[in-house]
């Protein structure tokens, strides 16, 4: 059974689109990011605007990005897909897909241009334990050496054997925006999760992702992007929000020929 009050976010006045449009776009406060010092970015995949978007408003911030699956013969193939797919969709006047296949022409450009001095890409999996290719959460804190860490998380369904690792943070962690994904099938395991991390975070946004389905019983999304922040980075009242979701001019379908899922938290 899902305590789908419990997700309802806390009122915060500074949140902003941190990322591209639709997928791979968080909804951040604007304040977590100048406070914190560095990023941990869990799963590029082919889509580092977060993580560019994020060093844009806070330069002096160290980056650490880990995703297994990006590897330069893996842009290749995409640079190569991309380019079919410029021809295609300028034959059939799509503009919006055009707009992202002429990005992955120049991927791999964007790639060598984007990863260098205090942002880095490691080619490890993020799992529950440090054996071959994999490393732990724990792990690449130690490696990022650096407290006000805030955490993006997209690694399909691992979230899951990994988060546990997050639920007490004392200030190391500023905040988390994670996507969970498959929660029907993962039920116990979120809310499990969810009691914990509320000992130390608020939730200040969640957001539907509309490429899953809905869960019929309970009408919420199967996928959601949930934006924690560590509770000592909070000062003030705190008040539920009265926000309807997707808010307006800030969420965005992730499939944008697909309408926006509104979510309701009773």
């Amino acid at each position: 059974m899902l305590d789908i009050e419990r997700l309802k976010p806390i009122h915060v006045t500074d949140l902003i689109r941190v990322g591209r449009d639709n997928d791979g776009g968080y909804i951040i406060p604007k304040s977590i990011i100048l406070k914190s010092k560095s990023l941990l970015s869990y799963g590029i995949n082919k889509d580092w605007s977060f993580e560019k978007d994020f060093i844009s408003i806070n330069p002096k911030s160290k980056v650490h990005c880990y995703d297994h699956t990006l590897t330069f013969f893996s842009l290749i193939k995409y640079t190569f897909k991309s380019f079919l797919g410029v021809i295609f969709r300028a034959l059939t006047l799509d503009k919006k897909r055009l707009t992202r296949s002429l990005d992955g022409v120049i991927i791999i450009s964007d790639y060598l241009s984007f990863f260098k001095n205090n942002i880095n890409h490691f080619q490890n999996r993020i799992w529950n334990n440090n054996d071959k290719n994999s490393v732990t959460i724990k792990k690449t804190i130690e490696k990022i050496d650096s407290d006000g860490i805030f955490i993006k998380m997209d690694i399909e369904g691992t979230e899951y054997k990994v988060f546990n690792s997050l639920y007490n943070p004392g200030k190391s962690i500023s905040g988390i925006a994670v996507e969970f994904h498959d929660i029907d099938k993962n039920s116990n395991e979120f809310n499990e999760i969810i009691n914990e991390i509320l000992k130390h975070y608020h939730i200040v946004h969640i957001h539907g992702n509309n490429y899953s389905n809905i869960i019929p019983q309970y009408n919420f999304p199967n996928t959601v992007e949930i934006t924690f922040i560590n509770k000592s980075y909070i000062k003030g009242e705190i008040r539920m929000s009265e926000s309807e979701y997707p808010i307006k001019n800030l969420d965005q379908p992730n499939r944008f020929s697909k309408p926006d899922y509104k979510l309701d938290f009773d």
